[in-house]
Protein backbone atom coordinates (compact mmCIF):
# COMPACT_ATOMS: atom_id res chain seq x y z
CA UNK A 1 0.00 0.00 0.00
CA UNK A 2 1.10 3.49 -0.43
CA UNK A 3 2.03 5.70 2.14
CA UNK A 4 0.03 9.14 2.50
CA UNK A 5 1.28 12.30 1.59
CA UNK A 6 1.15 13.44 5.31
CA UNK A 7 -0.50 11.20 8.53
CA UNK A 8 -1.51 11.44 11.86
CA UNK A 9 0.41 9.90 14.51
CA UNK A 10 0.37 9.28 18.23
CA UNK A 11 3.19 9.48 20.69
CA UNK A 12 1.81 6.69 22.80
CA UNK A 13 5.03 5.34 24.36
CA UNK A 14 8.22 8.17 22.35
CA UNK A 15 8.21 9.28 19.03
CA UNK A 16 6.41 6.64 16.43
CA UNK A 17 8.23 5.55 13.49
CA UNK A 18 7.81 8.31 10.43
CA UNK A 19 4.59 7.17 8.43
CA UNK A 20 4.23 10.06 5.74
CA UNK A 21 6.10 10.55 2.69
CA UNK A 22 6.43 14.61 3.02
CA UNK A 23 5.61 14.64 6.95
CA UNK A 24 3.69 13.45 9.93
CA UNK A 25 1.70 15.28 12.83
CA UNK A 26 2.58 14.05 16.21
CA UNK A 27 0.35 14.40 18.81
CA UNK A 28 2.50 14.01 21.95
CA UNK A 29 2.02 14.76 25.67
CA UNK A 30 3.44 18.43 25.07
CA UNK A 31 1.26 19.12 21.91
CA UNK A 32 0.73 18.80 18.29
CA UNK A 33 4.23 18.67 15.92
CA UNK A 34 4.80 18.25 12.62
CA UNK A 35 8.03 15.98 12.33
CA UNK A 36 10.22 15.48 9.08
CA UNK A 37 13.37 14.58 7.73
CA UNK A 38 15.26 14.22 4.74
CA UNK A 39 18.75 13.40 3.85
CA UNK A 40 19.93 16.80 5.26
CA UNK A 41 17.53 17.53 8.11
CA UNK A 42 15.45 16.37 10.94
CA UNK A 43 13.10 18.87 12.58
CA UNK A 44 10.53 18.50 14.89
CA UNK A 45 8.20 21.59 14.93
CA UNK A 46 5.56 22.55 17.71
CA UNK A 47 1.92 23.33 16.17
CA UNK A 48 -0.39 23.84 18.68
CA UNK A 49 1.14 23.48 22.20
CA UNK A 50 -0.63 22.17 24.81
CA UNK A 51 -0.42 19.80 27.59
CA UNK A 52 -1.82 15.75 26.66
CA UNK A 53 -2.31 13.81 29.59
CA UNK A 54 -0.94 10.02 29.17
CA UNK A 55 0.88 10.84 26.11
CA UNK A 56 5.07 10.51 25.52
CA UNK A 57 6.46 14.36 25.25
CA UNK A 58 7.84 15.18 21.44
CA UNK A 59 10.20 17.82 21.99
CA UNK A 60 10.71 20.43 19.13
CA UNK A 61 14.33 20.20 17.63
CA UNK A 62 16.43 21.10 14.59
CA UNK A 63 19.25 18.25 13.82
CA UNK A 64 21.53 19.06 10.69
CA UNK A 65 22.35 15.05 9.66
CA UNK A 66 25.89 16.25 8.93
CA UNK A 67 26.46 17.72 11.96
CA UNK A 68 27.13 21.43 11.99
CA UNK A 69 28.17 23.75 9.10
CA UNK A 70 31.66 25.09 9.10
CA UNK A 71 32.34 28.70 10.64
CA UNK A 72 33.81 28.97 7.05
CA UNK A 73 30.97 28.95 4.95
CA UNK A 74 29.03 31.31 7.31
CA UNK A 75 31.75 33.84 6.77
CA UNK A 76 32.13 32.99 2.69
CA UNK A 77 27.90 33.94 2.76
CA UNK A 78 28.69 36.83 4.96
CA UNK A 79 30.97 38.33 2.35
CA UNK A 80 28.60 37.75 -0.57
CA UNK A 81 25.54 39.72 1.59
CA UNK A 82 27.69 42.51 2.80
CA UNK A 83 28.88 43.03 -0.98
CA UNK A 84 25.85 43.22 -2.05
CA UNK A 85 24.71 45.56 0.34
CA UNK A 86 27.34 47.96 -0.85
CA UNK A 87 26.21 47.62 -4.11
CA UNK A 88 22.61 48.74 -3.34
CA UNK A 89 20.48 45.19 -3.09
CA UNK A 90 19.32 42.42 -1.28
CA UNK A 91 20.71 39.17 -2.33
CA UNK A 92 20.04 35.38 -1.65
CA UNK A 93 22.82 33.20 -0.70
CA UNK A 94 22.20 28.72 -0.46
CA UNK A 95 23.91 26.23 1.44
CA UNK A 96 24.09 22.09 0.49
CA UNK A 97 25.82 18.97 0.74
CA UNK A 98 27.66 17.47 -1.76
CA UNK A 99 28.32 14.06 0.38
CA UNK A 100 31.86 15.34 0.75
CA UNK A 101 31.07 18.33 2.94
CA UNK A 102 28.88 21.61 2.81
CA UNK A 103 29.22 23.78 0.16
CA UNK A 104 28.14 27.78 -0.56
CA UNK A 105 25.76 28.57 -3.54
CA UNK A 106 24.82 31.99 -5.01
CA UNK A 107 22.22 31.22 -7.41
CA UNK A 108 21.01 32.66 -10.64
CA UNK A 109 18.27 35.57 -9.05
CA UNK A 110 17.14 38.92 -9.52
CA UNK A 111 17.89 41.29 -6.76
CA UNK A 112 16.80 45.01 -5.72
CA UNK A 113 17.26 47.13 -2.79
CA UNK A 114 14.49 45.52 -1.17
CA UNK A 115 13.56 42.24 -2.90
CA UNK A 116 14.89 39.76 -4.86
CA UNK A 117 13.69 36.80 -6.82
CA UNK A 118 15.23 33.43 -7.32
CA UNK A 119 13.96 29.57 -8.40
CA UNK A 120 14.57 27.03 -4.88
CA UNK A 121 16.45 24.15 -5.80
CA UNK A 122 16.57 20.79 -4.69
CA UNK A 123 18.88 19.80 -2.12
CA UNK A 124 19.42 22.67 -0.56
CA UNK A 125 19.78 22.96 3.21
CA UNK A 126 19.48 26.48 3.89
CA UNK A 127 18.56 29.22 2.24
CA UNK A 128 19.28 32.88 3.59
CA UNK A 129 18.73 36.36 2.30
CA UNK A 130 19.77 40.04 3.27
CA UNK A 131 18.15 42.71 4.41
CA UNK A 132 20.54 45.25 4.50
CA UNK A 133 21.18 47.86 7.13
CA UNK A 134 17.27 46.89 8.32
CA UNK A 135 16.22 44.17 11.08
CA UNK A 136 16.37 40.60 10.37
CA UNK A 137 13.11 40.14 10.17
CA UNK A 138 11.07 37.82 7.40
CA UNK A 139 8.48 39.00 5.66
CA UNK A 140 4.57 38.15 4.86
CA UNK A 141 6.29 37.01 0.92
CA UNK A 142 8.93 34.92 3.04
CA UNK A 143 6.24 33.47 4.72
CA UNK A 144 4.27 32.09 1.71
CA UNK A 145 7.49 31.29 -0.05
CA UNK A 146 9.30 29.48 2.67
CA UNK A 147 6.83 26.22 2.46
CA UNK A 148 9.75 23.41 2.21
CA UNK A 149 11.65 21.16 4.51
CA UNK A 150 15.07 23.32 4.83
CA UNK A 151 16.20 26.00 7.09
CA UNK A 152 15.07 29.85 5.96
CA UNK A 153 17.32 32.73 7.75
CA UNK A 154 17.48 36.70 6.91
CA UNK A 155 20.57 38.31 7.83
CA UNK A 156 20.28 42.30 8.56
CA UNK A 157 22.00 44.77 9.85
CA UNK A 158 25.27 43.94 7.57
CA UNK A 159 26.48 47.44 8.17
CA UNK A 160 27.27 46.94 11.85
CA UNK A 161 29.95 44.89 13.00
CA UNK A 162 27.67 42.12 14.04
CA UNK A 163 24.93 40.85 12.18
CA UNK A 164 21.24 40.64 13.00
CA UNK A 165 20.61 36.97 12.28
CA UNK A 166 17.18 34.59 12.21
CA UNK A 167 16.92 31.13 11.47
CA UNK A 168 14.03 29.10 11.13
CA UNK A 169 12.17 25.58 9.74
CA UNK A 170 10.25 24.29 7.52
CA UNK A 171 7.41 23.43 5.76
CA UNK A 172 5.13 26.64 6.87
CA UNK A 173 5.11 25.84 10.66
CA UNK A 174 8.24 27.85 11.79
CA UNK A 175 10.85 26.81 14.53
CA UNK A 176 12.60 29.80 15.89
CA UNK A 177 16.56 28.15 15.19
CA UNK A 178 19.73 29.22 17.28
CA UNK A 179 22.32 30.08 14.76
CA UNK A 180 24.59 27.96 16.94
CA UNK A 181 22.60 25.26 16.28
CA UNK A 182 23.35 25.60 12.41
CA UNK A 183 26.65 27.02 12.48
CA UNK A 184 30.29 26.34 14.03
CA UNK A 185 31.20 29.13 15.23
CA UNK A 186 31.36 31.74 17.85
CA UNK A 187 28.05 33.25 19.28
CA UNK A 188 29.22 36.65 20.03
CA UNK A 189 30.32 37.21 16.07
CA UNK A 190 26.27 37.63 15.45
CA UNK A 191 23.35 39.18 17.00
CA UNK A 192 20.95 36.01 16.88
CA UNK A 193 17.38 36.43 17.54
CA UNK A 194 16.79 33.12 18.24
CA UNK A 195 19.71 33.07 20.38
CA UNK A 196 19.28 30.12 23.69
CA UNK A 197 19.09 33.40 26.32
CA UNK A 198 16.07 34.10 24.53
CA UNK A 199 13.62 31.57 25.43
CA UNK A 200 10.57 33.07 26.47
CA UNK A 201 10.54 34.80 23.27
CA UNK A 202 10.66 31.65 21.44
CA UNK A 203 7.73 30.42 23.25
CA UNK A 204 6.02 33.11 21.97
CA UNK A 205 7.04 32.86 18.43
CA UNK A 206 6.79 28.95 17.75
CA UNK A 207 4.84 27.90 14.82
CA UNK A 208 3.82 32.28 14.10
CA UNK A 209 4.58 33.84 10.91
CA UNK A 210 5.81 37.67 12.19
CA UNK A 211 5.27 40.19 9.61
CA UNK A 212 6.66 43.05 11.06
CA UNK A 213 10.05 44.10 11.87
CA UNK A 214 11.04 43.68 15.39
Amino acid sequence: MTPPLVDYLVARAGLPPGSGLAYDYVVGGDGVFIVAANPLLELRVPVAVCDIRGLAPVFAACTLVHGPIPCSIWNEALRFLRAAHVRGSEILVAIRHDGDGYRLVVPSQMVAPLAVKYKPQPGWLLEMHSHRDVSAHFSATDCADEQGLRLYGVVGRLDETQPQVNLRGAYGYFLPVPWTSVFDGDASSVEDLNAEDNNAEHEERLALCPNEAR
